[in-house]
């Protein structure tokens, strides 16, 4: 009932609440307050913040896993990234969250470099090739191995898929790209 009523006198207000996106797997029209494609990889992602948590989709088309990291700053390659990669195993999916050591290479759990894992919540529809992610977590986890997100501060961005379910499956050098000066 209060909830309700706070709801109410928002919109009586013209105050606009926004509402969490419900993370399934499935993304439907006007479920994200914004959207950006990106033309060269074919990724799209759609995201809201809602209080202090951000809820991230994006659709890939990738015979394997998929992934999305954050970089406050490009210093040294990708040193330092916060990562998310995903990937079915047995039909089910498995998301991860990653943390950068070195400036190329795979990316290692947050735990083994004392954090976290800090997804909130995540689910997947994997069809044809075709990926459908959501996720939510934190805009700031309080962890070293997790990028503060401001919203409208810029950071890079960056996406990733490989050819193999296998999260030990690197991705080729044309399976990767950086999203320069994207703010959330």
């Amino acid at each position: 009932m209060k909830r309700a009523l706070i709801g109410i006198l928002a919109l009586a207000l013209g105050v606009a609440v926004a509402q969490a996106p419900k993370v399934d797997g499935k993304i439907g029209a006007g479920e994200y307050q914004k959207t950006f494609k990106h033309e060269k990889s074919g990724f799209v992602l759609y995201w809201s913040v809602v209080g202090d948590t951000l809820y991230l989709g994006l659709q890939a088309e990738s015979k394997g896993w998929v992934g999305i990291g954050f970089l406050a700053e490009k210093t040294d390659k990708k040193k330092g990234a916060d990562e998310y990669l995903f990937y079915m195993q047995d039909g089910k999916l498995v998301a991860l969250d990653l943390y950068q050591t070195k400036r190329t290479g795979r990316p290692v759990p947050d735990e083994e470099e004392g954090g976290k894992n800090s997804i909130l919540s995540a689910a997947a529809t994997y069809e044809g090739n075709r990926w459908t992610v959501e996720f939510s977590r934190k805009l700031k986890t309080g962890e070293p191995t997790d990028v503060e997100i401001v919203p409208g501060k810029k950071i890079l961005v960056l996406l990733a898929y490989a050819g193999k379910m296998d999260p030990k499956e690197e991705h080729k050098k044309t399976e990767r790209w950086y999203l320069e000066d994207f703010a959330f």
